[in-house]
């Protein structure tokens, strides 16, 4: 691995560890704070600290290219995934969260497994957040389809077409170039795919797509 290489997986871990150890940190502080909910609260730190670590796997799965292992997948709730994810996601403000609008009305079941599935969300989430973009999350039960819309700075027809190639990173601070990647690699396990249209300027809208039947 080059140290190019290098420096990109070690931000891509503390990028993608930010979330689950931060909602970690809120629990603890609630804790200290309240000794009575202590017992509530630290179930609530259990599944966080799992996801943190399933996260570090996943990294490391990707950089080693090793295929995703499908043995464990199981028949899933989109809109309870989206849910999930929206309550784990560490939102630096309540007003960074109001800017997510969610419609889980058209609710559909996929196979496939938990905690990749919000890997992909968070990597979406993080990057439109970025630009501090209104984000808008809507499904589709009759094609299966998660959509998933900002309207923030766009990508450029030019760099539009290399956004799914493993360490293309836009001038994004801090970007590694291994989220979108991965998330096409998630989404391909699910014997699905992800797909982006943007025109810079006018924000992007992705749609995630799941297999007619399971």
């Amino acid at each position: 691995m080059t140290k190019e290489n290098f420096k990109s997986l070690a931000g891509s871990i503390a990028h993608e560890t930010r979330n689950p150890l931060s909602a970690i940190k809120g629990c603890c502080d609630i804790i200290k704070s309240n000794l009575d909910e202590a017992v509530e609260y630290l179930d609530l730190i259990s599944v966080p600290s799992s996801r943190g670590l399933s996260m570090i796997d996943m990294i490391l799965q990707n950089i080693r290219d090793e295929e995703i292992d499908k043995s464990k997948f199981l028949n899933l709730s989109i809109a309870n995934i989206v849910d999930s994810a929206i309550k784990e996601f560490a939102f630096e403000s309540e007003e960074q969260k109001e800017l997510v609008n969610i419609d889980l009305e058209n609710d559909f079941i996929f196979k496939g497994d938990e905690t990749l599935m919000i890997f992909v969300l968070f990597n979406l989430l993080k990057n439109s957040l970025y630009y501090t973009a209104k984000i808008n999350i809507w499904l589709d039960c009759d094609k299966k389809c998660l959509y998933f819309k900002d309207n923030g700075v766009g990508i450029s027809t030019d760099k539009l077409e290399s956004i799914f190639d493993n360490f293309f990173t836009s001038s994004k601070k801090g970007g590694t170039g291994l989220g979108l990647p991965f998330c096409k690699r998630v989404m391909k396990s699910f014997d699905g795919d992800i797909s982006c249209k943007s025109k810079e300027g006018e924000g992007v809208e992705f749609c995630l797509n799941f297999p007619a039947s399971n």
